[in-house]
């Protein structure tokens, strides 16, 4: 079993675009790195992605992420971008378990299968035929969290500092596969996320008030 740690970057579509109707944004940048059984990794991917619905990048995406028009205007269209990381996802033979963090990247990726009128083969489906597993949704579950956690935010909590630049794909997916080899390790979540579990775990309410108080100061000589 491999395991996979997918980000992407997107860029708006423009509102009078008629693609509008079926999703909002583009994908520009898919990032990804490979684990082994052993949550180590072992391979890394990244293109960027040509817009096909929008004449360049938009300026805040281009502050935000760093990509710029000339980066992307010679980079693969989404469906050879997507066939390139199935291929890449695919190609050691073995099977694969896809994380992201959230599940806005995989409805970004059905969407635009379905605006591009992109071919899923036989292959691909184990890929890109099941929800990718919602990382940040099975950390704040774990962790007793009522709201979303950002990455920086469940990174800072495990005592991870940030590699790279954030909002770069392939450093954001670097980044969650990190948190990721701390979650599932026991040793690691024992001596860097344990003891926020336990603060967030709901403290059981005593059957009695004597158990609220402490009643030795009233004890009669």
């Amino acid at each position: 079993m491999k395991h996979i740690v997918v980000d992407l970057e997107m860029n708006p579509i423009r509102k009078n675009n008629p693609a509008r109707k079926i999703c909002s944004m583009e994908t520009i940048e898919i990032g990804a790195v490979m684990l082994d059984d052993n949550y180590q990794e072992i391979s890394s991917f990244r293109t960027y992605i040509k817009p096909e619905c929008n004449d360049g990048i938009a300026p805040k995406i281009n502050k935000l992420t760093g990509i710029t028009n000339e980066m992307v205007a010679n980079a693969p269209t989404f469906s050879d971008g997507m066939r390139m990381f199935t291929n890449w996802c695919l190609g050691t033979g073995n099977e694969v378990t896809v994380y992201a963090w959230s599940t806005s990247d995989y409805e970004q990726v059905f969407q635009e299968i379905v605006l591009k009128d992109y071919g899923i083969s036989e292959e691909e489906r184990p890929i890109l035929d099941n929800d990718w597993v919602d990382f940040q949704n099975e950390f704040d579950s774990h962790m007793g969290f009522d709201r979303s956690m950002s990455l920086s935010q469940a990174l800072n909590l495990a005592g991870i500092e940030f590699e790279g630049r954030q909002h770069d794909a392939l450093d954001d997916a670097r980044n969650t596969a990190e948190l990721l080899i701390v979650f599932t390790d026991e040793e690691l979540f024992e001596a860097t996320l344990k003891k926020t579990e336990d603060a967030m775990r709901p403290k059981p309410i005593g059957t009695s008030l004597g158990s609220l108080i402490d009643f030795s100061a009233f004890a009669v000589a």
